[in-house]
């Protein structure tokens, strides 16, 4: 697929969400649904960063007063923090399901409001926010790593942001 039709898919997804109500339902759009030849997992880590900086290009030529996501569910959270993360790292540990684009409205993104959440019931109180920096993604601002359990679940969600 082109790099134009791969932007202007992004571009469309971006002012579907932003109108229709998508930001407050995370409506995310995976990496292999902007380009079917990303599906194998050996795309991924190169694909998503070209996807993360498209999306940061698109959300200024838009005008988005929003903060662009990379989301992708880990199947472990055994990941050392350190110094930083590669995206070769992250994307080694990433599930069955391809990343995702997200757009959050500023000041909303991933874990900015956990102690809400633990509050209101609906994660544990065990749950596990740590920042990271991206080492190889120039455009990120931050990664956030999130480890959390819904209550009444025994079932641990691991999951990554990098965030620009």
């Amino acid at each position: 697929m082109k790099s134009e039709d791969r932007i202007r898919l992004i571009e469309a997804w971006m002012r579907q969400v932003s109108q229709d109500g998508g930001i407050e339902r995370y409506d995310d759009f995976h990496i292999d649904d902007i380009d079917p030849d990303w599906e194998a997992r050996n795309s991924w880590a190169d694909a998503s960063l070209w996807a993360f900086d498209a999306a940061l290009e698109a959300r200024d030529k838009l005008k988005l007063p929003c903060t662009v996501g990379l989301g992708m569910s880990l199947c472990s959270d055994e990941l050392d923090f350190g110094d930083g993360v590669s995206m070769a790292a992250l994307v080694s540990q990433v599930d069955w399901s391809p990343p995702s684009l997200y757009l959050f409205r500023r000041g909303q993104e991933p874990g900015s409001d956990l102690d809400s959440a633990i509050q209101s019931g609906y994660i544990g109180t065990d749950t596990v926010s740590v920042e990271f920096r991206v080492l190889d993604v120039p455009a990120a601002k931050t990664g956030l790593f999130l480890r959390f359990r819904r209550n009444g679940s025994d079932e641990y969600t691991n999951s990554a942001f990098i965030l620009g």
